[in-house]
């Protein structure tokens, strides 16, 4: 199923298939980039459109913000195509269920989700996706 959604200014859109997931990732580069866990739904087939900048984060990511208001896009894998887009870019947020965890050797000790989701250290996710 097909989702939209934007910026903050409205200047990037984007339509996206997400894989109807939602994941948060605890890795030291996502929480310095949102100042928190990094909540987003994977999709391999996202379109941009607007003022958008990217940042190589490292040799196997990108993250992309809008040029105008700053806000963050998507985290981009390059080996797997495939946009990380945050949850609340979405315009409709709902039916996408809290499945996993990423990097959770690397969450600090000031929070913890509720939610019954996969638990994924760093070293799994590295073995599995890089």
């Amino acid at each position: 199923m097909s989702r939209s959604g934007s910026c903050l200014c409205g200047k990037v859109t984007f339509t996206a298939d997400p894989l109807e997931i939602l994941q948060a990732c605890h890795c030291d580069m996502c929480r310095t980039w949102g100042g928190g866990p990094y909540m987003a739904v994977p999709s391999n087939n996202a379109k941009f459109k607007g003022p958008i900048s990217t940042y190589s984060s490292s040799e196997y990511a990108d993250r992309g913000f809008c040029s105008n208001c700053g806000t963050h896009l998507f985290f981009y894998a390059k080996k797997q195509d495939m946009h990380g887009i945050p949850i609340g870019l979405f315009d409709d947020q709902s039916g996408l269920p809290f499945t996993a965890e990423i990097y959770t050797d690397e969450k600090p000790d000031y929070y913890e989700f509720a939610n019954k989701t996969a638990h994924i250290t760093s070293d799994q996710y590295v073995k599995k996706f890089r």
